[in-house]
């Protein structure tokens, strides 16, 4: 395998590419240990990871605190790598779903 079809050189350049367009969109990128990217705007945030599927295929995962397990992160599977924009473009509205929950609460 070549240095630029590692793992670890593709997961590094999605999440370059999904950082600089949460970046475009005025969300704050903040990279965290492996294979995670939190998008933040203001007090909301909103992790995603980047995970093979079971068919092997890379994909962005959502991350959700646990509410229904006990101390896991629950994820839910979302774009397939390379479609970092559309990603990106989707995480404005997640954020805006959290927002509204804690003016409820």
């Amino acid at each position: 395998m070549s240095e630029s079809n590692s793992p670890a050189t593709v997961t590094r350049e999605a999440a370059k590419r999904l950082a600089l367009e949460l970046d475009a969109l005025n969300l704050k990128p903040l990279p965290q240990p492996g294979t995670v990217l939190v998008a933040k705007r203001g007090s909301q945030e909103q992790p995603v990871r980047l995970m093979r599927t079971d068919s092997g295929q890379w994909h962005w995962f959502w991350m959700w605190e646990p509410f229904r397990t006990e101390g896991t992160w629950e994820y839910e599977q979302g774009l397939p790598l390379g479609r970092e924009r559309d990603m990106a473009r989707r995480l404005p509205g997640v954020l805006e779903i959290a927002e509204a929950g804690e003016k409820v609460t």
